[in-house]
């Protein structure tokens, strides 16, 4: 990793104070997906910290994760004390919604979502993103397609819930 590669707010919060809560997102996903390596695991989380922090900074835009990413955000909502904690950390008290994707994203979202994280200097995982950004991907299973998170799914962290 080069010097000019930082984590984002996102992957930051997972491995500091929210560590346990990363944590326990990776041994959900584990149990749901016993051929994942945890190593693959660990790098799941950390890019759905960064594709939170894009979405958070910048809610109008459409961004897209792979499948196994998404994987990691079923875990996350599922402990929703935590994830409510977490994304008001993150958004600044806004909170980044999940509907379940009737469509995955295009290999073309997926590549404007890479292109986004490294124009803001964050890490891109070749084992997490590298299948989908190949330019002979079609979005077929190999390419492990995307499900696109529009900015209107962002809105605030209703009062009282903590």
């Amino acid at each position: 990793m080069s010097d000019s590669v930082i984590r984002s707010r996102g992957s930051e919060l997972l491995h500091g104070e929210f560590a346990e809560y990363a944590a326990n997102i990776a041994s959900d996903v584990k149990k749901h997906n016993p051929g994942f390596s945890p190593e693959y695991i660990g790098k799941l989380v950390s890019a759905w910290g960064d594709w939170a922090t894009l979405i958070a900074d910048d809610p109008t835009a459409v961004y897209a994760l792979t499948v196994d990413m998404d994987e990691v955000w079923h875990a996350a909502v599922l402990r929703t004390r935590k994830y409510v904690s977490f994304m008001g950390a993150l958004t600044d008290g806004r909170f980044i919604h999940h509907e379940p994707a009737e469509n995955y994203g295009t290999p073309d979202e997926v590549r404007r979502t890479v292109a986004a994280l490294e124009t803001a200097g964050h890490p891109v995982d070749n084992d997490v993103w590298g299948a989908m950004c190949a330019a002979t991907c079609n979005g077929g299973n190999d390419c492990k397609p995307a499900a696109p998170c529009p900015g209107i799914d962002v809105g605030p962290i209703m009062a009282g819930v903590a």
